[in-house]
């Protein structure tokens, strides 16, 4: 089956015309060049056929949620402390190697790397979820206890420090834990740089929390808790790592509670005040038959997670086409890029998506719920996959499949990663995506529920009514990669055989691989709620759209004088011009990177470029509570789901354009955030040709002693953030750069 190319895709969704012409050219042209890939092995991304889908259960917290073959997520347990003169909940966590038993049909135990609760002892895949309160802080102390060694592929020639050090030249066994969505202080944020291994070593940004000596291979992280209520998320940061530290399942949840909240949950507006996590990531798994599918493969045995690790041209030397080629090479594109190095026999690749869904850890689970309102705190915990969520009826014909159409319950959303909306967004399960091709969609919608890798959706599904014995199948047709995707990453039921492509074979009814049903939802005998949905709604709206006017959750930004109401379109004035580039690195691989209108350079193609490295020298430095405006220009093919520490942001429009930095111009008319978007994020989608312009208050925690308050990075000399794509392959490589409060 021929593949869309990444030009293809921009032509195509009529979207601008203008893109780097590093990222989008053609495979296939003739060069100069003498650099020869590895041959392709006999290779195939897909690994796991036969495994049955909604044998398991759904893991659950707590050990009373586990499932029938022992999965569920912990608690982890706090003790009360005092901590600079206050009432401070500490929990002792560590990171560690063990096994978990993920689905009766995997051919072995799957070894991870993950957190655990040194006073449980609980070693289960996700770590023990935090539940903190608003005002009570957190010390969270994380001990290092993981082997030096490679559980899964590790490219030695990423950039993992100056003066040409390499990830090779670092431990294997090096972490450090970033709240994602926290407000923290800098030591505590979880920086690449802030890495540390069992013996001692750290990076250079390594802090421990001022004032306190944690034991050698450990580090503190103070979280003052100052935020409203919503679901943040721990995992690891380590440079040059962080993208197989994360897929390992070094990876939890922190829900933070407020008032406000609690205050919904006595009211009858809220089901509940914790919900059920739903952690959707998509995973491959070693098959018995590896040294047929992957004779390269040199790391854990049959049930260990399998990972990509050869980097595989679209075309070969002097133009020869690859059959299973996922990505462009530089030496033989249109405008090939010069003094090319041999690809390393163990590459990092663009982007990864893999062929086996897992929620809360289990494989296909099955969901039991009672007839009325439940809440789910969803979140994209993916490498690089984006979801597009309905809820089907499962087809009484076809066991195990959507009735793709026929509308499950409604989903009422009421927050996302930066807490709750200022009104409920309704999502009827009546909008799958358009193609304009097999594997191309709109990305500027319409939508029913999207999220990006990191983006979080609190969801009320409203089981009312519904009669006993109905089962619903969670469903995603998002392509991958989004918006323009290869239809070898898209897995369900009858699909083409592509096995000659390095794709899958044919999905047989009832089984994997398929990433198009993620779970199924099945309701029980119960009790429905007593309030009507259409009163439940309207009081709902009545109480988030007051959380704003009170300043419970801060107001709006940019408002039309109400503020849980965005002013649209923008008037004012930029602060920030930014760019999302895409080039090839020096062994010719593509590379994403961010830069400035600015920092203009030419690339190895002799093509002009605004790239920067994560290395290069500090481009954002606001200073401490100023508010500005950025505007993101996005030069690529893919959308991006950019994530900034420290703070949230207020999408306030998106708008193609047509040129480059140098000289552009604004196409059509701006376009408003959907109506999940309104409120606060911290990961927000930048999609291809367009410009997202989001406003945002550089505030820094309020902390207890004047030495945290003055303590500042040893590596930049400021409040050392960061903010990325976190499209994890992306990140790494290298869509990163600091951002550094002065």
């Amino acid at each position: 089956m021929r593949r869309i190319s990444r030009r293809e895709f921009v032509e195509i969704a009529g979207s601008t015309v203008f893109v780097v012409a590093a990222s989008l050219a053609l495979p296939g042209c003739t060069t100069q060049q003498s650099v020869t890939p590895p041959q392709p092995p006999p290779f195939t991304f897909a690994k796991n056929a036969r495994i049955r889908k909604f044998a398991v259960g759904l893991p659950g917290l707590g050990a009373d949620g586990a499932n029938e073959i022992g999965q569920f997520i912990p608690l982890a347990k706090k003790s009360s402390s005092t901590f600079a003169g206050m009432a401070t909940d500490t929990y002792d966590l560590a990171v560690a190697e063990f096994s978990e038993n993920m689905h009766h049909d995997l051919p072995g135990p799957t070894t991870v790397w993950g957190y655990y609760d040194r006073t449980t002892n609980e070693k289960k895949y996700l770590g023990g979820v935090i539940v903190a309160k608003r005002g009570t802080p957190v010390m969270l102390n994380v001990a290092n206890q993981l082997p030096n060694k490679q559980l899964i592929p590790i490219d030695p020639t990423l950039m993992a420090g100056p003066n040409g050090q390499m990830v090779g030249d670092l431990p294997y066994n090096r972490i450090v834990t970033h709240l994602h969505g926290g407000f923290t202080p800098w030591f505590s944020d979880g920086t690449p740089f802030q890495w540390y291994d069992p013996a001692g070593k750290t990076g250079a940004s390594f802090m421990n929390v001022p004032g306190t000596k944690p034991a050698t291979g450990s580090m503190n992280y103070y979280y003052p808790m100052q935020q409203s209520a919503r679901m943040a998320w721990y995992h690891d940061h380590a440079i040059g790592i962080t993208r197989t530290n994360v897929y390992a399942g070094i990876v939890s949840a922190l829900i933070i509670v407020d008032d406000f909240e609690i205050g919904l949950v006595n009211k009858g507006l809220l089901p509940d005040l914790i919900g059920t996590p739903l952690v959707i990531q998509d995973k491959a798994f070693v098959p018995s038959n590896m040294d047929t599918l992957d004779p390269a493969w040199k790391w854990g045995g049959p049930g260990s997670l399998w990972y990509p690790h050869i980097y595989l041209p679209n075309a070969l030397a002097k133009g020869k086409s690859n059959p299973i080629g996922r990505w462009n090479w530089g030496p033989t594109i249109d405008t090939p890029s010069k003094g090319t190095q041999p690809l390393p026999p163990v590459s990092a690749v663009p982007e990864c998506f893999f062929d086996t869904i897992v929620v809360n850890g289990g494989l296909y689970p099955e969901a039991k719920v009672p007839p009325k309102r439940v809440r789910f705190r969803m979140l994209d915990g993916s490498q690089a996959r984006f979801y597009h969520v309905n809820l089907f009826a499962e087809d009484p014909s076809n066991p195990g499949e959507a009735k793709v159409g026929a509308a499950g319950p409604t989903m009422y959303q009421v927050g996302t990663e930066g807490g709750f909306l200022p009104a409920v967004a309704v999502h009827k399960n009546a909008a799958l995506l358009k193609r304009s091709a097999a594997e191309t969609v709109n990305p500027d919608g319409p939508f029913n529920l999207l999220v990006a890798p990191a983006e979080r959706a609190d969801v009320v599904i409203d089981f009312n009514g519904v009669p006993v014995g109905s089962s619903f199948i969670l469903y995603n047709d998002a392509p991958s990669p989004f918006p323009g995707g290869d239809p070898r990453n898209d897995y369900y039921t009858g699909d083409p055989n592509q096995l000659k492509e390095g794709g899958a074979p044919t999905t047989p009814p009832g089984y994997g691989p398929n990433t198009r049903t993620l779970m199924k939802i099945v309701v029980e005998p119960g009790s429905g709620d007593s309030m009507s949905t259409d009163a439940w709604l309207k009081q709902l709206n009545v109480q988030l759209k007051n959380n704003f006017l009170t300043g419970n959750q801060p107001g709006l930004f940019y408002n039309d004088g109400d503020p849980s109401v965005p002013a649209f379109p923008f008037h004012g004035t930029v602060t920030r011009h930014l760019t999302l580039n895409e080039d090839f690195d020096e062994y010719g691989r593509l590379v994403q990177t961010v830069g400035t209108f600015a920092s203009k350079s030419t690339n190895n193609q002799g093509l002009p470029t605004w790239g920067l490295s994560y290395l290069d020298g500090a481009t954002e430095t606001p200073a401490a509570g100023a508010t500005e405006v950025w505007q993101i220009f996005n030069l690529t093919a893919d959308t991006h789901p950019m994530h900034f520490h420290l703070v949230n942001v207020q999408l306030i429009q998106r708008q193609k354009f047509e040129g480059n930095p140098s000289s552009y111009k604004l196409s059509g008319a701006p376009m408003r955030p959907d109506t999940n978007e309104v409120g606060w994020k911290e990961t927000v989608r930048c999609n291809p040709g367009e410009v997202m312009s989001v406003i945002m208050k550089f505030d820094l925690p309020k902390l207890p002693t004047a030495e945290m308050t003055s303590a500042v990075s040893p590596r930049t000399g400021g409040h050392e953030y960061g903010w990325h794509c976190h499209i994890l392959e992306h990140e790494e490589h290298d869509m990163m750069r600091p951002l550094v409060v002065k």
